[in-house]
C-alpha cells in the first residue's frame, strides 16, 4: 500500500512540474505523464500492474493511431469524385473493423496482467484523460491570454 500512495505521490506530483515547464519540445512527454496520472487513478494501478500495462496499452496506442492515419482521406470529400468517395466510405468501415479487433487484442493481452474488473474501466479512463487535457489546455491559453 505504502508503494502505491509514493507511486501515485509521484506520478501527482511530476505532472504538475511537467505542465508548468514552457518548453513545447516536450509536450508528448508531458500529455503522457498527465495520461499516466490519470489511469492510474482511474484504474487504481498498482505499481506491479502499471508495469503490464504501459507496454501493452500505448503499443495498443501506436496501432490505432497508424489506423487512423491509414484511413485519413486525401483530399476534401467535396473534391473527389464519386469513385472516391465510395473508397473513403469503404475505408472508413475497415478502419471502424480493424479499431474493434485492437480492441479486442487489447483486452486478451492485458487479461493477463489485470483484473477484468480494471479493464472495464479503460474506456471510463481514456474519457477523463481527454476532458481533463482539455480543460488544462483551455486553463493555460486562458492563462496566456491574460499575461
Amino acid at each position: 500500500m505504502k508503494k502505491l500512495l509514493l507511486f501515485t505521490a509521484l506520478v501527482c506530483g511530476l505532472s504538475g512540474t511537467v505542465f508548468a515547464q514552457p518548453d513545447p519540445g516536450h509536450r508528448e512527454e508531458k500529455i503522457a505523464a498527465f495520461r499516466a496520472e490519470v489511469f492510474t487513478r482511474v484504474l487504481r494501478l498498482t505499481p506491479e500492474e502499471a508495469q503490464g500495462f504501459w507496454p501493452v496499452y500505448n503499443e495498443f496506442q501506436d496501432q490505432r493511431e497508424k489506423v487512423q492515419q491509414s484511413a485519413r482521406p486525401g483530399k476534401q470529400e467535396d473534391q473527389m469524385t464519386d469513385a472516391e468517395v465510395e473508397e473513403q466510405i469503404k475505408k472508413h468501415f475497415e478502419k471502424k473493423q480493424r479499431e474493434l479487433d485492437l480492441e479486442k487484442e487489447l483486452y486478451q493481452k492485458l487479461r493477463k496482467v489485470l483484473p477484468a474488473r480494471k479493464i472495464v474501466r479503460i474506456p471510463v479512463a481514456e474519457r477523463e484523460f481527454r476532458e481533463a487535457l482539455v480543460k488544462r489546455l483551455q486553463e493555460n491559453r486562458e492563462r496566456k491570454r491574460g499575461r
